[in-house]
């Protein structure tokens, strides 16, 4: 098509200068996809769930009702309280959406799930940062309760973190709340399935649901492998849930892929027995690879989601940043991973020299990982 002129529209102030999320991709072939903290998924049986909805679930506008409901019923809260969404994104999405403005401000632990900023700024707030980066150095409850102010109308908590892997304890979550009553504590729990503490307990979700001014959003991308579906939730007071509502469209999931989650992940518990086994399978998976990169001198976070979070310092004799080096070897044999470059996110969160490597959980693909790194770190792809 030929030139059609001068384009003299201009984007909002809010989009000013913003470009949409992307993740750098290796140049070489993959298959194997270890990068985005995806789930193995269901069988094809599946798929036997639509034939009794058939031709309703492609003729009728969507309903969550029957999803909403069976979360409800796992949670213990009533039906008015639980927001069905297109994944957890659209759950943070909705959440923003409904009580940031310009003029009031998000406290946010760095490094976070990536989405969170983003749909923060499209609000024109004032982001506090705090960091929130060295293994085992616990959630920084402290600087947290420093930043809150009469213009605090947010503060994320993502737990377990993304991308580290490390938790909030309760009493973190319990004392935020309690110490900035009109702010919305988001506490963001996609990964809450894979951890091994009281984080993935149901008691866990009961006391934050407990707190009036607390949202719990939650996926069925990670644990349940259902991450093309786009389907999440959100749980909160019913008043926040009403702005969420309001903030978006009322059909943001299709009626397959509420057919099919809720048959996977709904009251019918199709998926249960396996899921779980992928749990323990990624459990096992999390605690040789964190090993494994410990043994060859990288600095491993305690993470308790589906992946294992690592630093790899220094450079190589050409000069190449390892993890650099790490994440390129490993695309070379045909595995992707996650990496950041050029990601310094404030003073002490530096990302450059991280990994973040799924869990694949599934026997074969985990042996292939680990051969790979057993070669490339033998190899002196890691050394200084």
């Amino acid at each position: 098509m030929s030139d059609v002129g001068k384009m003299l529209i201009r984007p909002s102030p809010m989009l000013e200068g913003k470009s949409g999320y992307s993740v750098p991709k290796p140049a070489a072939p993959i298959d194997l996809h270890l990068d985005a903290n995806e789930g193995v998924g269901p069988p094809a049986t599946m798929l036997d769930a639509l034939s009794s909805a058939w031709p309703e679930c492609v003729r009728r506008y969507p309903d969550s009702t029957g999803l909403r409901d069976d979360l409800a019923s796992r949670f213990g809260v009533s039906s008015e309280r639980v927001l069905v969404t297109a994944g957890a994104d659209d759950a943070i999405d909705r959440a923003c959406r409904a009580v940031l403005a310009p003029g009031r401000e998000l406290i946010l632990p760095l490094p976070t799930f990536e989405m969170i900023p983003k749909y923060a700024m499209l609000q024109g707030v004032n982001i506090r940062n705090v960091a929130w980066m060295e293994p085992g150095s616990g959630f920084p409850r402290r600087l947290v309760l420093e930043q809150i102010s009469e213009r605090t109308a947010m503060i994320a908590i993502v737990t377990p973190n993304n991308p580290t892997g490390e938790c909030a304890t309760l009493e973190d979550i319990e004392a935020v709340a309690r110490s900035a009553p009109r702010a919305l504590i988001l506490v963001d729990m996609a990964y809450a399935e894979f951890a091994t503490g009281d984080t993935a307990t149901q008691r866990f979700a009961e006391r934050v649901l407990s707190l009036p001014n607390a949202l719990m959003t939650r996926t069925f991308s990670k644990a349940w492998g259902l991450a093309g579906l786009r389907v999440g939730y959100a749980i909160g007071h019913t008043r926040v849930i009403e702005w969420m509502r309001a903030a978006a469209g009322p059909y943001t999931c299709s009626t397959a892929s509420l057919a099919l989650a809720r048959h996977w992940a709904g009251a019918s518990g199709a998926g249960t027995r396996l899921v779980r086994a992928f749990i323990d399978r990624v459990r096992e998976e999390r605690a040789v690879l964190s090993t494994l990169l410990r043994d060859r001198g990288a600095q491993v976070w305690n993470s308790e989601g589906n992946f294992v979070f690592a630093r790899f310092a220094g450079c190589d004799a050409a000069g190449v940043g390892r993890a650099a080096r790490v994440r390129a070897e490993l695309a070379r044999r045909g595995i992707a991973v996650r990496g950041y470059p050029g990601r310094r996110l404030m003073e002490g969160v530096d990302l450059d020299p991280c990994l973040r490597i799924t869990c694949p959980g599934e026997e074969r693909a985990f042996a292939r990982l680990r051969g790979a790194l057993e070669e490339i770190l033998v190899d002196g792809a890691s050394e200084s």
